[in-house]
Order: C-alpha cells, then sequence, then structure tokens
C-alpha cells in the first residue's frame, strides 16, 4: 500500500484570509437582506383613491381603546380633538385616518387619541374636528366617514 499522507494544518494567513472570507459573505448576505426589506413595497397606497382602514361597525371596534385626557394639551385645537375622541369612541372607530398609520397598526382614526400620536399630527385632528362637527350637527357615522373621505377634513382650519 502508499504512504498515507498527513493532513496539514492550515497556516495563519490562510486561516485570515477564510475569516475574512466568511465576514464578508456574511456582510454581503446581510446587505442584500436590508436592501430586500428597505426597498420592498410600502404599504402607503400608490392610489390616492385607497380608504385606509375602519370599522364598519362600532360593535367590531370593541372595546374601544382608552383615548387620552384632552386636559392634558395646551393647544385648544388638540384638546378638541381629544375631547372628541372621549365623548364620540364609537364615531371615530368608525373613520379612517388619512396620515395611513394604520402602519403603525391603527385600526380607525379612534387609535390616534389613544397615544400622544394624535397631538402631532394635523391629519388627525382636523379628521376628530370634522368628525365632531358633523356628530353634533346630527350626521351619522356612515356620513362623517363619506366627508373624510373625500377630504373635507382638509378644509377644517386650525382658528376653530
Amino acid at each position: 500500500m502508499g504512504k498515507k499522507r498527513k493532513l496539514e494544518k492550515p497556516t495563519l494567513a490562510e486561516s485570515k484570509s477564510a475569516i475574512w472570507f466568511g465576514l464578508f459573505m456574511l456582510l454581503g448576505l446581510i446587505g442584500i437582506v436590508y436592501a430586500a426589506y428597505r426597498l420592498r413595497p410600502s404599504s402607503t397606497p400608490s392610489d390616492s383613491n385607497q380608504v385606509p382602514v375602519y370599522f364598519k361597525r362600532a360593535q367590531d371596534a370593541m372595546p374601544f381603546p382608552s383615548t387620552l385626557d384632552p386636559a392634558q394639551f395646551d393647544n385648544p385645537y388638540v384638546r378638541r380633538a381629544y375631547q372628541v375622541a372621549k365623548d364620540d369612541p364609537a364615531v371615530l372607530a368608525q373613520q379612517p385616518c388619512y396620515c395611513y398609520c394604520q402602519r403603525e397598526g391603527h385600526r380607525s382614526l379612534l387609535d390616534c387619541f389613544a397615544t400622544k400620536h394624535g397631538a402631532t399630527c394635523g391629519t388627525c385632528v382636523k379628521e376628530a374636528v370634522l368628525a365632531g362637527q358633523m356628530h353634533q350637527q346630527g350626521k351619522s357615522a356612515a356620513e362623517i366617514r363619506a366627508a373624510i373621505i373625500q377630504g373635507q377634513w382638509k378644509n377644517v382650519g386650525n382658528s376653530q
């Protein structure tokens, strides 16, 4: 029989090369995954006619999330929006929110006022104020929703 060859250990230089190659491949894979994540289609509707999420029936939103106390806000306009959320949660639960906060897990306009999100978003505040005005006029949640979808909230002024 022939001589058996003795397995040689890789040199230090060969080991370093293998480690660097492995790190380079790992970073490349991480870069590809990151790029795929960042370049995926956004959940922001490209079609301006797409209506954000909302509950068709108030019962489907039960139990309603607790909204923040309106008194904690200095801005009277923001305070008014939070008061609408506190007084009429069933109405706001049936409204879409055109800041598209559904990407943050919101399921209707009401969810915006369970956190300080509503205080920092003009869209949410304007929609809530419009909903409150229309509700006081005796309009149904469906009529309010139609007005919001038509963009009437954009005409609500900050001076109110």
